[in-house]
């Protein structure tokens, strides 16, 4: 019968193969006939062991744990644990993932070994160090700290402690010295956005909207920059180059304004805004329009979207003291009268806008 191996004379001789392969990937210059897979966070490691100084035979369990010092210091990750590895003539190979923890930092890999199947793990000594993968010079700049979870591109320290990814950006204090981050898509029609999350959950998010009109030809040089939560189903509020809307069930912003020659004979608008979000995006955007009702002996103002729920206030443009009052209609309008300081009424410009 074979006796059972001392473990206090096992050495290990181990060997980390330049083959490693992690999350960080670069982009090759070179032609290709296939494309070539993303690397992931895993590496071959392949060592040898000894038992009463000749090669090991048989199969043995291992664990692999890394370590942020060579011999005490703290443990980064977990334990892997990789039992039933056939040892041939001294030599094994194995499959090691630690995650994405450490590979731009020096570690030490520990080693620890049993007869296949049962009984005490021996811990070999010494820790193998483990250098920082070469892949790391393809990111010049890039700073990680995981312990103070932090990444900083052309930054090593938080501007906050709340902070976990900066950017410097060192071009100078005058004139049109820019500096920061683009997200592109490869579409000149597709949407970038930037999101936030609390709890593994979305709760908001910007994005830049080529086609808020959804029109069959966008002008993609005229496009919006919008700002969604998620409990709703279109922009809290929309930037574009002409205008600042939100829905109209908003509070916040002027939804809309007009000015008007609010006369009996000819009521005209000379100016006007309406600066919604529609539930679904529409050509034209809604507008305003006045006509006159004898009946009510007043103008009556229609702005193109439901204002029932909504303020508004009225104002006469006069040199001398003047008044407006104005009256909800129905749906979107409202019926408008300007009046002397001595309450008769008369034609003249008055302003009105929706909140």
């Amino acid at each position: 019968m074979k006796p059972r191996p001392a473990f206090a004379s096992i050495v290990a001789m181990l060997a980390l193969l330049v083959s490693v392969a992690n999350t960080f990937y670069q982009t090759s210059q070179a032609q290709s006939a296939a494309p070539q897979a993303v690397t992931g966070s895993g590496f071959t490691y392949q060592g040898r062991l000894d038992d009463s100084g000749a090669p090991a035979n048989g199969v043995y369990d291992f664990e692999f744990a890394l370590f942020d010092d060579a011999t005490t210091g703290s443990q980064i990750g977990a334990t892997l644990a990789v039992p039933g590895v056939t040892v041939a003539n001294g030599v094994f190979t194995v499959q090691l993932d630690f995650g994405n923890p450490f590979w731009q930092q020096q570690t030490f890999l520990e080693v620890r070994v049993r007869p296949g199947g049962g009984g005490s793990y021996t811990t070999l000594t010494p820790r193998q160090p483990v250098s920082a993968a070469p892949v790391a010079s393809a990111l010049p700049g890039v700073f990680t700290n995981q312990a103070a979870q932090f990444v900083g591109v052309g930054r090593t320290n938080k501007i906050t402690g709340a902070e976990v990814f900066g950017v410097n950006a060192d071009f100078g204090a005058t004139g049109n010295n820019y500096g920061g981050m683009y997200v592109n898509t490869v579409s000149p029609e597709g949407k970038p956005f930037y999101g936030y999350a609390t709890g593994d959950s979305f709760r908001a998010w910007t994005t830049y909207n080529p086609n808020p009109d959804n029109s069959t030809s966008p002008n993609l040089n005229n496009g919006a920059l919008e700002v969604y939560s998620a409990f709703i189903d279109r922009p809290m509020l929309q930037v574009r180059n002409s205008r600042i809307a939100q829905p109209n069930t908003a509070h916040g912003l002027a939804k809309a304004g007009v000015f008007a020659d609010c006369s009996s004979t000819s009521p005209t608008i000379a100016r006007s805004f309406v600066s919604i979000v529609t539930a679904s995006p529409t050509v034209p955007t809604p507008t305003a329009s006045i006509s006159w009702n004898s009946g009510l002996d007043a103008c009556v103002i229609d702005f193109g979207f439901d204002i029932s729920q909504r303020y508004y206030v009225a104002t006469a443009i006069a040199a001398s003291p003047r008044f407006v009052t104005c009256a909800y209609a129905s749906g979107a309008s409202l019926y408008c009268k300007r009046f002397t300081d001595a309450g008769v009424r008369e034609n003249g410009n008055i302003v009105v806008l929706i909140f």
